[in-house]
């Protein structure tokens, strides 16, 4: 602050009538030049700080100071260190003492004419002698009580006219005002003003810039809109990570700034709830060829699965199976490998049954050339001239006329089951099995997993998980959310009750369908 406004202060010269510094002409139009005066230097100007201003001086004091200013009624706002009486005075007060005292080196000492007088009163804090006469009184705020020497403190909060507009602290002898949050104490040191624009809390300590998604409140700063927090309320509050959307199961939370929407996911469409759409009614919303491809709905989706003779191969495509290669046919003598399916056919002298699988014997066609006693049969080499035994796929020729079966599991080159370990021996031939959560491809070697809504040894479960799931595994089933238990995850747990969820001692536990959760409490 400038000096100007302080008991320390410059007159100013009537016959410089320009600032200091400046070109004047003196009465005999002579130019002359002044120059700037340093009030400080002297040290004397200042009781503590000086800083040279040109043409002035500025005034400072050291920490815990303040500049006295002339209007400034130090006793009202008790910082005085007067120990009885404080008197005001222009920039400055002094101080007095009852009768009975003497100011000495600025304490109120009892006068040694009149200690014997006072201490026969046995007073607690003032004594005054007045023609010889003693009487006990009290400091400031303080009240003497009926036996005219005992002392005790006023509390100045209880009286009918309360000194302090808003919080009043009784202190021993003195009491103390504060306000509440959302203002600030003045001058006076009594009362109290709303705290200005972009300030708030306790005295108006704090500062805030409302980012325009909160409110200005002058006890709690921003109050932030719904979907924003922070001191500002400039951070968006992402409900969905921290699950505080009310999206139904079975929906996607989506985040934006300040909200959240609730969409279903792909494959589903809302009706009241987000329900699932059956791709393979509409040929225009699956991929599936018709020709070699079946279409199976799935939750969410669809799989084109290909049609029974057919196999998937390493590019996606559905191939034609050889089932007469792979030994997946049931004819008992020959294999003819047609698309998407396999033919029976028989050997010379056997024509086919009805069941086009087996071969009835039509002549013996063996009889004229060397005798032979085969196990299964018996056919003509035209070109050698000659008979010979044959044996069905899954057995070998042992000698000339004995068949034994073929174990092809215990060859795994024998067998192209995907999963080895589910490879049967049969006689003759051998099958294939998969573990769970798959189940035989069309090819009977391949395994593939269950769809989305199966699960279980051969994809034989279905998955009737209820909304408390989060998903249907391939090999354990309904895979439950936090607070459902149950095969179809249909139980709700109260996980409060339970000891599952620990809220600390701010928090209540608040159990509702799905996961509970820990809120805090009010205030």
């Amino acid at each position: 602050m400038d000096n100007k406004d302080y008991y320390y202060h410059c007159a100013q010269l009537q016959e410089m009538s320009s600032a200091f510094g400046r070109e004047v002409l003196s009465l005999s139009n002579t130019l002359m030049k002044f120059d700037d005066i340093n009030e400080c230097k002297d040290n004397l100007t200042c009781p503590q700080g000086c800083e040279n201003t040109v043409g002035s001086y500025i005034c400072s004091c050291n920490i815990g100071f303040r500049l006295n200013t002339l209007n400034t009624n130090i006793c009202d706002e008790n910082i005085d260190d007067c120990s009885q009486t404080c008197v005001n005075a222009i920039g400055s007060y002094s101080c007095n003492c009852f009768n009975g005292y003497t100011l000495q080196s600025g304490v109120c000492e009892k006068n040694s004419s009149n200690v014997e007088l006072c201490q026969a009163l046995n007073f607690s804090q003032l004594c005054f002698v007045n023609n010889g006469t003693a009487r006990c009184d009290c400091q400031v705020g303080f009240a003497l009580q009926g036996d005219n020497k005992t002392c005790t403190n006023i509390d100045e909060c209880s009286l009918a006219k309360k000194p302090c507009s808003q919080i009043c602290t009784d202190t021993y002898g003195r009491f103390t005002c504060s306000c509440y949050a959302g203002f600030k104490l003045e001058a006076d040191r009594t009362s109290c003003t709303a705290c200005e624009k972009s300030f708030y809390g306790v005295n108006c300590n704090q500062s805030y810039q409302c980012s325009g998604h909160g409110t200005s409140d002058p006890v709690r700063g921003c109050v932030c809109d719904i979907g924003w927090e922070g001191v500002n309320c400039n951070n968006d509050i992402d409900e969905c990570t921290l699950r505080t959307d009310n999206c139904l199961i079975g929906d996607v939370c989506v985040n934006a700034l300040g909200s959240y929407s609730c969409v279903c996911p792909i494959g589903y469409v809302r009706n009241g709830t987000c329900q699932d759409i059956n791709e393979c009614v509409d040929p225009a919303l699956n991929n599936c060829n018709p020709l070699i491809e079946d279409c199976v709905n799935n939750f969410g989706s669809h799989v084109c699965n290909c049609k029974p003779g057919y196999a998937r191969n390493d590019k996606g495509d559905c191939i034609n199976i050889n089932e007469c290669a792979n030994g997946d046919h049931q004819c008992q003598q020959i294999c003819v490998d047609v698309p998407g399916k396999y033919n029976c056919d028989c050997n010379y002298g056997y024509r086919l049954n009805d069941d086009r699988l087996t071969c009835l014997l039509v002549k013996d066609v063996c009889s004229d050339f060397e005798k032979l006693n085969c196990s299964q049969g018996c056919t003509v080499d035209f070109q050698q001239n000659t008979s010979y035994c044959f044996c069905a796929d899954g057995y070998n020729l042992v000698g000339k006329d004995t068949c034994e079966d073929i174990n092809e599991c215990e060859v795994s080159t024998k067998n192209l089951c995907s999963f080895k370990s589910g490879c049967v021996n049969r006689v003759p031939g051998y099958s294939c099995s998969c573990p769970p959560g798959s189940s035989l491809d069309n090819d009977g070697c391949n395994c593939n997993n269950c769809s989305s809504t199966t699960w279980g040894v051969n994809c034989s479960r279905s998955c009737s998980c209820s909304t408390g799931a989060l998903r249907c595994d391939n090999v354990r089933g309904c895979i439950c959310r936090p607070g459902y238990i149950g095969v179809f995850c249909d139980v709700d747990v109260n996980q409060c009750t339970n000891g599952e969820l620990q809220c600390n001692d701010r928090q209540d536990c608040v159990s509702r369908i799905g996961p509970d959760s820990c809120v805090c409490k009010s205030g």
